[in-house]
């Protein structure tokens, strides 16, 4: 037999050889092994080959990993029936010589070229083959996530190795994320299986080679080489969901798409409203604000509402300045300024101008500040709308919008508008994390009147004091989902101004815990508060009451012995009350081994076990673990969850027992530390999927949201407290949705008979088992029936496919879980 090489090329990680061996019996079977020049054995394909290019006489493809090393050796071995070898050819390859013979070919055989790289997969359907799926970089490692596909055949032993980008065996700690069995895709096929794992690598040392095989050698084995080459498009991916709408560099352009035309801002000036409230705009003046003042100055003389009063508290500012800022202005009665007699710190300045201002509506105007033109219009208009729905006439004040609050970004006077803050409807768990209605927000006399009556003003922090106390006051809180201001960057004026602002910041953040405290403390809310300087996020620990709650555990069993017990040993070691019972509900028609260590649990008295028969309906186990038992307060949990901290069960209860929470959800992990779930949001895939899947489990995300508390629409089943009278109220899971959704749907239940759905981002629990559903993927009637559930969640809930989520913004992309930004067209 005569071995030589014709043409050779990579890709994707691979070399690929276009060989022609010749002269070798006409019944023969070539074998191929491939070794380093130390001789150490490494994967590699040898493939038939018929080229479509007719002066082509190769007859094979050879696909090695694209290590690096200069040089492979490789023999052909020639089988005729025999226990040995007729013949054998060897020879070098040269893998230095990869680039330019690439650029070559792709220039003169492109078309051969694709056939080539194409030719692992006219061969896949009888062998393992690996994919990588996912690469998402994590501070100084990346995560791969790998998906091997091959033929289900029982017996079978699947094993998995690792060696560096030189072909020298490494031991990488591997990561399961799927085990599932794939149905026929065709009439005569047979099953596949997939397996999903992961591993952690450093990025400064990111390639390595992954080589799938079974041990019994029932399935030939694949592999797949990570490089730079396959981190590119994979990377490229990660980051499209990474670039949240803080970070995205488009937004200068959506701005400009979305902000109000020059023809709209002319209507709106001849626009007259039923209810035309004057609005207090309180703009307290410290040395060193001189900066910000002539572009705020000029955004109120652009304003097409020109009903208000702007109250100037000068403490101090630099007259020159003001007077320079102040002289288009003068003579115009709108303008009230005022010079205290006495030196005020920054919240009585504030509290100064409020109790000397008229308006029906106050606001405290920084002077960075820059409103948009349609600001204050657009705050009349939405006072109007709702008083308009509500059916309120000849009203004196501003009807039920006690607070409103708006989106906003920052400019940099050399670099234009950027970090937006689209902000969800009203989440009280994420003002209890730092105040996100800010630093605009339009306040009713009725609330300042009600606050200053009852609680009374603080000094301390008194943005986030003064919002606290009005969201607690008032009869509605409204957001307007709009850009309506820009905060001016410090940063881009000049170092004072970034000193003073920083400085600022700082304090009103450290003062900040305090007034927290105090107001959940005021609304009988015992709790710890604790502050995260660097996030600039606040965390609240509840604690438990004197009257300890009733507590129940429900475990959701799947068809993994091992992974239960893991959960279980888990609940155990957690901080719950005392004698807490745990049923765990084992559907019999799952493994033998699940039953009988639903068995084991029983004689042990570690458990209850409630036996559930049918098909696999999640709503209709947790259901019926809910009737089990009699507890205010129910935790159901999946059987493949392990959490991640004793306190995290706790963590989850004493927040349920708020008054206004029904719903608790952690933050659930895979075993890679990535997220698989951070909170629900409904509309993507035209159905609902969870926030920051993928992502890193220390991502902050858009606004902190994957960190800190916040409310959302929905949680995921998987490990869910829910208060007793929630679950009653809202009549329990729909059964109906028997493949996906129940909890989704559930959760939009509890939350129209008026309860909160809170995700913890500070609670976290490793969910290890498989997405699927059991061990094998859905069949094509399960995936039928999926669609039917989402087109019935569309028929239950058609608002929420309208008008967008309401813990997200309509200036968000509505398709993606990742705080994306909108379209830009």
């Amino acid at each position: 037999m005569n071995a030589r090489i014709e043409s050779m090329s990579h890709g994707d990680g691979k070399v690929y050889l276009q060989m022609v061996l010749d002269r070798m019996h006409p019944d023969a079977e070539v074998l191929l092994d491939a070794r380093l020049k130390d001789g150490i054995k490494i994967p590699a394909h040898l493939f038939p080959f018929n080229p479509l290019e007719e002066t082509s006489q190769a007859n094979y493809v050879v696909v090695l990993p694209h290590f690096d090393v200069r040089e492979v050796d490789l023999t052909f071995l020639e089988y005729a029936g025999e226990s040995s070898p007729l013949t054998q050819s060897r020879l070098t390859v040269e893998l230095n010589m990869m680039r330019w013979r690439t650029r070559f070919n792709a220039f003169v055989h492109n078309e051969l070229l694709e056939q080539m790289f194409d030719i692992e997969r006219e061969y896949c359907s009888g062998r393992m083959n690996v994919y990588f799926t996912d690469a998402i970089e994590d501070g100084d490692e990346i995560v791969v996530k790998m998906l091997a596909d091959m033929p289900h055949a029982e017996g079978s032993d699947v094993m998995v190795d690792f060696t560096d980008g030189c072909g020298i065996e490494v031991d990488l700690p591997v990561y399961p994320l799927v085990d599932e069995i794939i149905p026929p895709a065709n009439y005569g096929e047979g099953e596949r299986l997939r397996i999903g794992f992961s591993v952690r690598v450093a990025a400064a040392a990111k390639d390595f080679c992954v080589t799938v095989y079974d041990a019994n050698e029932q399935i030939p084995g694949g592999f797949a080489y990570f490089c730079d080459e396959t981190f590119g498009p994979l990377g490229e991916s990660f980051s499209y969901c990474a670039i949240d709408a803080s970070i995205d560099s488009r937004y200068g352009r959506w701005f400009v798409r979305h902000c109000e035309t020059l023809a709209g801002l002319e209507e709106q000036r001849s626009h007259s409203f039923a209810v035309q409230p004057q609005i207090s705009l309180v703009m307290p003046l410290y040395p060193g604000d001189e900066c910000y003042l002539s572009a705020a100055m000029a955004s109120l003389s652009l304003q097409t509402y020109t009903h208000f009063e702007l109250v100037l508290v000068d403490m101090g500012a630099n007259e020159l300045s003001l007077t320079s800022a102040l002289r288009e202005w003068e003579g115009d009665e709108r303008v009230v300024h005022l010079v205290p007699e006495a030196e005020l710190d920054e919240g009585a300045a504030r509290l100064t101008g409020l109790l000397q201002s008229k308006g029906e509506v106050c606001a405290v105007l920084e002077p960075s500040v820059v409103l948009a033109p349609e600001a204050l219009y657009e705050y009349v208009r939405r006072i109007n709308e709702v008083m308009d729905k509500e059916g309120i006439k000849n009203s004196h004040g501003v009807g039920p919008c006690d607070v409103v609050y708006t989106n906003h970004d920052s400019f940099d006077r050399d670099g234009g508008l950027h970090t937006p803050q689209f902000k969800p409807v009203f989440s009280p768990d994420l003002l209890y994390s730092y105040n996100y209605l800010g630093p605009l927000v339009f306040l009713s006399r009725r609330v300042l009147e009600a606050i200053q009556s009852s609680v009374g003003f603080s000094s301390e922090s008194f943005d986030y004091d003064l919002v606290l106390k009005a969201t607690a006051q008032a009869e509605r809180v409204e957001r307007i989902d709009k850009v309506l201001y820009h905060v001016q960057n410090a940063a881009s004026i000049s170092p004072d101004a970034d000193r003073i602002s920083s400085r600022r910041e700082e304090e009103a953040f450290r003062t900040g815990r305090k007034v927290l405290a105090n107001h959940l403390r005021r609304n009988g809310i015992d709790a710890l508060v604790l502050a995260d300087v660097s996030d600039r996020l606040y965390t609240v620990r509840y604690r438990m009451p004197d009257e300890t709650p009733t507590l129940s555990v429900v475990v959701l069993a799947g068809d993994d012995a091992s992974l239960l017990d893991a959960c279980l040993s888990s609940i155990e070691q957690s901080v719950i009350p005392r004698d807490t019972p745990i049923y765990v509900v084992v559907n019999q028609e799952t493994s033998r081994d699940v039953v009988v260590y639903g068995e084991h649990l029983v004689r042990k008295n570690r458990a209850r076990v409630i036996a559930y028969q049918g098909s696999n309906n999640r709503a209709a186990m947790a259901n019926l673990g809910f009737s089990q038992s009699t507890s205010d307060y129910v935790l159901v949990v999946d059987g493949d969850v392990e959490f991640a901290d004793p306190e995290a069960l706790n963590c989850m209860l004493t927040h349920c027992i708020r008054e206004d929470v029904g719903v608790v959800g952690a933050k659930t992990l895979f075993a890679d530390d990535t997220i698989r779930h951070a909170g629900m949001m409904v509309g993507p895939y035209e159905s609902a999927s969870e926030i920051g899947a993928n992502m890193p489990r220390s991502a902050r995300g858009y606004l902190g949201r994957l960190r800190c508390a916040s409310n959302v629409s929905a949680v995921s089943l998987s490990a869910m407290m829910v208060k007793r009278a929630a679950y009653d109220s809202a009549k329990g899971f729909d059964e109906r949705f028997q493949v996906c959704n129940c909890d989704v749907d559930f959760c939009l239940k509890v939350a129209k008979e008026g309860y909160l759905i809170a995700y913890n981002g500070g609670v976290e629990a490793y969910r290890k088992g498989s997405d699927s559903n059991g061990r094998s993927a859905l069949t094509k009637k399960q995936q039928l029936r999926a669609e039917r559930e989402k087109a019935f969640l569309h028929y239950r809930w058609p608002h929420l496919f309208v008008d967008g989520d309401p813990y997200m913004s309509s200036c968000l992309d509505p398709r993606a879980p990742y705080f994306l930004l909108g379209s830009v067209q």
